[in-house]
């Protein structure tokens, strides 16, 4: 498989994980301007929860993206030996690691998020 190809089978399952990412982890997300503000100001269990809600999703984002790299890992895998097709499965399943401990970190601050709304007198949002 040449590199031209590999690259053609990767924009392929990358095409494809966008199109069925999560709708409502999009929804959850804040802008930009809307999470800086809140994650300097939060003070109330509703500030907190919407904090935790943007957490949850971008991890998702994270989680969906290490689950497309390893697709590609494993797309690479099956394609006859070369070079490129070896370098491209390193490099996604790097990715696909880093993705997964991103998705972790934001688990845990979404996590201390919910602790702070429970604090502030709301429940925990999961």
């Amino acid at each position: 498989m040449t590199i031209r190809r590999s690259m053609h089978v990767a924009i392929g399952v990358l095409a494809i994980a966008f199109a069925t990412l999560p709708r409502v982890a999009a929804a959850q997300k804040l802008s930009d301007a809307e999470f800086k503000k809140l994650s300097t100001s939060a003070t109330t269990a509703a500030d907190h929860k919407k904090l935790a809600a943007h957490y949850r999703a971008h991890a998702a984002e994270h989680e969906a993206d290490a689950k497309l790299h390893d697709a590609i890992v494993a797309a690479a895998k099956k394609a006859p030996a070369s070079g490129h097709d070896f370098e491209l499965a390193l490099g996604a399943a790097h990715y696909a690691e880093h993705s997964r401990e991103a998705a972790e970190a934001l688990i845990e601050l979404a996590t201390l998020h919910e602790g702070m709304a429970e604090a502030a007198g709301g429940k925990p949002t999961h």
